[in-house]
């Protein structure tokens, strides 16, 4: 899946901190904020078809098929570098306070589009 305690990453001149968190059994909710105690963290659910959960059923599907049914890519540092400036591109001021932005992940190639949550 990705990292469970907090990392830091550097993205176009700002750091923040992101952690990845189980949110059910086809998606995780990633969860980014600015690198300081005060500010606006943003929660992005994408899907991702935990492999573990899905080991029998993986190891049964046509190997051609498998990608076109399963979202098995994780979050790694690139895909979060990613994410902040979709989010940032989205409406999301990591500098203002407040409840956190909520966004899915409608779709990451060849860009990310990102759905305001509720």
């Amino acid at each position: 899946m990705a990292p469970r305690t907090p990392r830091r990453i550097h993205v176009d001149g700002r750091d923040y901190r992101w952690v990845v968190r189980f949110h059910d059994a086809e998606h995780v909710v990633v969860r980014i904020w600015p690198d300081r105690r005060s500010g606006r963290r943003v929660e992005l659910v994408r899907r991702f078809d935990d492999p573990w959960l899905n080991y029998g059923t993986l190891l049964t599907a046509p190997a051609d098929r498998v990608a076109e049914v399963f979202h098995l890519a994780p979050v790694t540092p690139s895909l979060a570098a990613t994410l902040v400036r979709a989010a940032l591109a989205a409406g999301w001021h990591p500098d203002h306070p407040g409840a956190p932005e909520r966004f899915t992940v409608a779709r990451e190639e060849p860009d990310v589009e990102l759905v305001r949550r509720r």
